[in-house]
């Protein structure tokens, strides 16, 4: 059985289920969502940032390619701000992010 946590997202008002082995990031794309992104989830572009509401004993350490992004972002390395494709939980998680979405279905 897979353990999930739940990621909500404001104020899309999305709610994800992030699986164990992955990052806030992937579980949004398996699950269907548009992410703002450029590098893709490489930890490069810093585009994927969030912050933090709700949960913030729930996230993963800050490691060193997170902390390099969101000092270039010129955020204080709090834990409030984090980058979703780095960003890993193990329970109920509440970010703000502004322009994700589910793809226009045609």
């Amino acid at each position: 059985m897979t353990v999930t946590h739940r990621v909500a997202i404001r104020p899309s008002g999305a709610e994800l289920e992030v699986r164990g082995d992955e990052d806030v990031f992937t579980a949004a794309r398996r699950l269907g969502y548009r992410w703002p992104t450029v590098c893709g989830g490489k930890g490069t572009c810093r585009t994927c940032f969030v912050e933090v509401d709700e949960g913030a004993e729930n996230c993963s350490p800050v490691g060193p390619l997170e902390r390099e992004g969101i000092q270039a972002l010129r955020r204080p390395v709090d834990g409030r701000t984090r980058l979703a494709c780095q960003l890993r939980v193990a329970g109920p998680v509440t970010v703000t992010k502004r322009g994700v979405r589910r793809p226009v279905q045609e």
